[in-house]
């Protein structure tokens, strides 16, 4: 067994792009848990386009037959724990971030950090300090918050709404949610459920133009709620997704259009049987969007409005930002090229990420969730689906977190991060909204976890 030839194969061939390879490196045994579509989309689409080229490699750890790398990137590190057969096959493989202890340069001095924070309770200074901690970072912009505790709510804003301004956010200041509108979408899809224009199982070519001949596997076709449950076999983005004219790195989405998907899924071939196996897919949710709109005829700004954000009187979420409300922007930055960040124009794939909101209405969004406001938000919360560690509605997370049922969603652009979260049981709910690349998810669940402790 020589671990390390098999690394350096490894990263061999995931440097040259020669993904199918990698599969070839997995043990017989191994393989039945991976089909090799899905091994050449997770290293191109989920490392590859995020992280860029492997640069070095050092073993950390060993337990019990299982060795632990330290894997450097162009863009950033993973840990990679790894299990090797006598024949240099691989039989275990598990990438996970590498946890250590963040080194700030430069920290910001906390006393120059603008708040509104009133500090007059143990969880405004509780608040307080992890706030202060995200933002110490000077890559870091500023942060929205909103707590949520049975009929109080709070709200907290720290930072700049763009760096250097020395303008905090208030509670209209637009954030890009990124994929916490895949929530939305989901609520939208229960509408049209409930009015029995869609049925979870149905095979999602009954909805789409034209004919797709191998969306299928066995005769067992993609349904609705596969995409709902990211369990549709469909990649997370089309393989040709950086490879069209037009492709722009800064603005990935814009110009991968409707035509284009339709183009890339008469081609496609699954080869695993769907509602099986997990792989979270921006793909599935724009095919939700689409869906939608050809079933009732109209575009998603119009059913989005109709059936969330005008019913729940939210006046400033939106999929285009009208002119007029363009001064409520914040500026979102992108901690890895250290720069502001330009805007998303999701496109064709708005329904998986494409809204903005703030503070406000993502208030009033959370209060309708956690009441169950009709059948609809009530309905894409129900479980259908069951991964380790996790269950899934349509669309949102469910997940039990010592004696809670936590439901919650995150969403993320170049320049934003978001978490919103809750607990029905205990009507405790979470907003997080920042306009950096720095996750908050920790941040947010270790405020709601603090609130419900006690409950």
């Amino acid at each position: 067994m020589d671990s390390s030839l098999v690394i350096s194969q490894l990263t061999e061939f995931y440097n040259s792009n020669q993904f199918a390879k990698i599969y070839t490196l997995l043990a017989p045994e191994f393989r039945q848990y991976f089909s090799e579509k899905s091994v050449i989309s997770f290293y191109k689409n989920e490392i590859k386009r995020a992280l860029g080229e492997i640069i070095s490699w050092e073993q950390i750890d060993t337990n019990q037959g299982i060795i632990e790398y330290l894997v450097n990137f162009k863009d950033g590190e993973l840990s990679l724990k790894t299990g090797i057969t006598p024949d240099n096959l691989i039989n275990y493989l598990e990438w996970a971030p590498f946890h250590k202890e963040e080194v700030i340069l430069n920290p910001r001095d906390p006393l120059t950090i603008l708040s509104d924070n009133p500090g007059q309770t143990e969880l405004h200074h509780f608040i307080a300090q992890l706030a202060i901690e995200y933002l110490k970072d000077p890559d870091s912009r500023g942060l929205s918050i909103a707590v949520i505790n049975g009929t109080r709510t709070e709200t907290f804003f720290y930072g700049e709404t763009q760096g250097g301004n020395l303008s905090l956010s208030d509670s209209r200041s637009l954030y890009e949610i990124g994929s916490i509108s895949k929530t939305f979408t989901a609520v939208m899809l229960s509408h049209a459920v409930n009015e029995g224009k869609i049925k979870l199982k149905d095979d999602i070519r009954k909805y789409l133009p034209g004919e797709y001949p191998d969306l299928h596997f066995e005769n067992t076709p993609i349904k609705i709620i596969d995409l709902c449950n990211h369990t549709s076999g469909l990649p997370g983005l089309p393989e040709d997704f950086e490879d069209y004219p037009g492709y722009d790195e800064d603005n990935p989405y814009r110009n991968y259009t409707r035509e284009m998907i339709f183009t890339y899924l008469r081609n496609f071939e699954t080869d695993e049987l769907p509602g099986l196996r997990a792989e979270y897919s921006n793909l599935g949710f724009a095919l939700l969007g689409i869906i939608l709109e050809n079933v009732y005829q109209l575009p998603l700004e119009t059913l989005i409005r109709k059936i969330i954000t005008a019913p729940l009187k939210m006046q400033d979420t939106t999929y285009d930002v009208p002119e007029k409300k363009k001064i409520l922007l914040t500026m979102g930055y992108n901690q890895e090229e250290s720069k502001d960040a330009g805007y998303w124009d999701m496109g064709a794939f708005k329904s998986a990420g494409g809204l903005k909101s703030n503070i406000n209405d993502m208030i009033l969004y959370l209060r309708a969730n956690m009441q169950d406001y009709n059948q609809d938000f009530s309905l894409s919360h129900q479980e259908t689906d069951l991964q380790p560690g996790f269950g899934r509605g349509l669309a949102w997370i469910v997940q039990f977190l010592n004696e809670d049922v936590v439901i919650w969603h995150n969403g993320g652009t170049a320049g934003f991060r978001s978490f919103c979260s809750f607990v029905k049981e205990k009507q405790t709910g979470i907003i997080v909204l920042s306009n950096s690349g720095k996750d908050v998810d920790e941040l947010a669940m270790e405020i709601l976890l603090h609130i419900i402790k006690d409950k």
